[in-house]
């Protein structure tokens, strides 16, 4: 089970764009945390698999000291029940501290930071509750952020307000020393003609320095590329990102109380659909009706081209946000889509015509596997 527990409604920061709702002081307390732990851990035991603990909020930071307890009172219930705990966290970063990295390294706990690019991009939406920009503060962490673990994942949010830093964005993250980042549009407001052109002028810019850097023999992960790449060449069977909402995982609230996912966690709205809490247990038949829904065609997408399992269509969470049903994609969604898909196809290709061996190791590891015996061989045929 992957539960993404939310330690607290409070932040830091004032993004616009943030999908979980108010921000207030309102944080999970120590009691409700064990019995979250305990929760998660029978149910991963129950079903024969790993409790993931994805630490969100708000802020996770600013509900440090609960975390903490959290992750003590986890590992002595899973360790109990036989069961292997694994912690992750979504972060801005900026409250870390040396002994917090202390921490994270002794209890394994890795990690992911929202850095939306170079400052430009980044203080154009990451906002302190003044209204300054956030970035200075943050580049000053990146160095020992990315010490303590070289393999850091970055996640982006790519908006109308800061499209148009979006390629150097991107850029100065991977010159800084990311291998991987998550890229992902804010599709909750209505992105205008004018924005598209400049999304795909933007992803164009992208995708040559992505080549470029492939081709340099620089290993990198960007969801924008590889996602696409890899739904398409395994196929619905290896989708390697795929909603699971109510499946496989589970959001909790600072209250206990359970959703479907992160954008649900909103317990200022009634109309948001709970599934029920940390002391009771699921709600009979909700689990069911969440699952239906999700896997159900998706209504405006039809007969699409691009409805070939590389459309990242599969949000139920993300499309609950934008449209109030889990069935309907944003039509932001559908314009990124269109833009980014063949511009993947196209890199795709020209990586496949190179024989780009870090492309093949990626796709296809058996046929790289034998085209390395077979360079080697030829190697020592000449020798």
């Amino acid at each position: 089970m992957n539960a993404l527990v939310h330690l607290t409604h409070d932040c830091n920061l004032r993004c616009p764009y943030c999908f979980t709702g108010a921000k207030f002081a309102r944080e999970m307390t120590v009691e409700t945390a064990k019995r979250s732990a305990e929760f998660i851990v029978d149910h991963a035991k129950e079903h024969g698999q790993r409790a993931v603990f994805s630490f969100f909020g708000g802020e996770p930071m600013m509900a440090f000291d609960t975390l903490r307890e959290m992750v003590l009172h986890a590992e002595k219930v899973a360790d109990e029940r036989g069961v292997h705990a694994v912690f992750r966290m979504n972060t801005n970063g900026l409250l870390i501290k040396e002994e917090h990295l202390a921490f994270f390294e002794q209890h394994d706990l890795i990690f992911i930071l929202s850095i939306d690019g170079n400052q430009a991009m980044h203080d154009a939406e990451r906002i302190t509750e003044s209204g300054h920009g956030s970035f200075e503060a943050l580049a000053k962490k990146l160095p020992r952020f990315l010490e303590h673990n070289p393999g850091m994942m970055a996640s982006v949010v790519v908006t109308p307000t800061n499209l148009k830093f979006a390629a150097d964005g991107i850029r100065f993250l991977f010159d800084a020393g990311f291998r991987f980042l998550i890229i992902k549009p804010d599709i909750t407001q209505p992105w205008s003609e004018a924005d598209v052109a400049e999304l795909s002028r933007q992803y164009e810019l992208v995708a040559e320095d992505y080549l470029a850097r492939m081709r340099r023999g620089d290993d990198l992960y960007l969801n924008l590329f590889d996602d696409k790449w890899i739904n398409h060449a395994k196929g619905a069977e290896g989708i390697s990102i795929r909603c699971d909402v109510g499946t496989s995982q589970i959001s909790i609230a600072p209250s206990g109380n359970i959703y479907p996912c992160v954008r649900w966690v909103k317990e200022e709205e009634d109309t948001v659909p709970r599934l029920g809490d940390v002391w009771q247990g699921f709600i009979p038949h909700k689990l069911d009706e969440i699952r239906a829904a999700s896997h159900a065609p998706k209504s405006p997408c039809g007969d699409c081209s691009y409805n070939d399992g590389r459309c990242a269509n599969e949000c139920a969470c993300e499309h609950y946000s934008a449209t109030g049903r889990i069935d309907t994609p944003a039509p932001a969604l559908c314009e990124h889509e269109r833009v980014m898909v063949p511009i993947a196809d196209r890199v795709g290709n020209t990586l496949w015509r190179e024989q780009n061996p870090i492309f093949l190791r990626k796709l296809y590891p058996k046929l790289a596997q034998i085209r390395t015996t077979t360079r080697s061989g030829e190697g020592a045929t000449s020798t």
